[in-house]
C-alpha cells in the first residue's frame, strides 16, 4: 500500500478493474512506460519530498537520533538530516531509505541547550520561545556534533565548516 504522503504516482492496476491506484515510482515506470510524471517535471519539490538517501549523501550532518515527546518519556527514533543545500532546516525521516521526510524543523533562531547525561542518555534541546524539542543521541560525541551543527544553522551560518579551523601547521 502506498499513501499520498509517499507517492504522487498513479497507474491502472489490472487486479482492481484497471482503476487508477497510487503506486511507487518504480512501479509507475514499469506499468506506464513513462520515465517521469509529465506534470511534475520541472516542478519544485515540496519541503518534505527530498529523499533521505539523496539528502544524506550531501548533508552537513545526518544520523539516527531520538526525538522525545513532551513529557520526556517516549519518543520517535528516526533519521535526522541537515542538508548542505538547505542548511537552516532539520529534516526527520522514519528511516534512511525513506522517500519523504515526515517532519521538518526550521532551525533559524533556536537556542541549542546541553542537558546533563541521565540514565546513560545523551540529551540536548532546541528551544525557541515555548517550543522545545529534546533529542537523544547514541553517544556523547554524536551529541556534540549535532549541537554544533544545529547551533550554526540556528545562527544562520550556511557555509560548510572548514575541516579543522583550530589545527595549526
Amino acid at each position: 500500500v502506498v499513501c499520498a504522503r509517499c507517492s504522487d504516482y498513479k497507474a491502472e492496476l489490472q487486479y482492481d478493474g484497471n482503476r487508477l491506484n497510487r503506486v511507487c515510482q518504480q512501479c509507475y515506470i514499469f506499468l506506464t512506460g513513462h520515465t517521469v510524471l509529465e506534470d511534475r517535471e520541472g516542478k519544485h519539490k515540496g519541503i518534505l519530498e527530498k529523499g533521505a538517501a539523496e539528502v544524506s549523501s550531501r548533508s552537513l550532518l545526518c544520523s539516527s537520533l531520538q526525538l522525545l515527546d513532551k513529557n520526556g518519556k517516549g519518543g520517535t527514533r528516526g533519521w535526522f538530516v541537515i542538508p548542505q543545500d538547505d542548511p537552516l532546516v532539520l529534516y526527520i525521516y522514519a528511516a534512511p531509505q525513506d522517500v519523504r521526510a515526515h517532519t521538518s524543523i526550521p532551525l533559524l533562531g533556536y537556542q541549542v541547550r546541553d542537558m546533563p547525561q541521565s540514565e546513560s542518555r545523551h540529551l540536548f534541546q532546541l528551544a525557541q520561545s515555548r517550543q522545545v524539542f529534546t533529542f537523544v543521541a547514541d553517544t556523547e560525541e554524536l551529541k556534540r556534533r549535532w549541537m554544533r551543527a544545529m547551533a550554526r544553522s540556528a545562527a544562520g551560518i550556511t557555509h560548510p565548516e572548514e575541516e579543522d579551523e583550530d589545527a595549526g601547521p
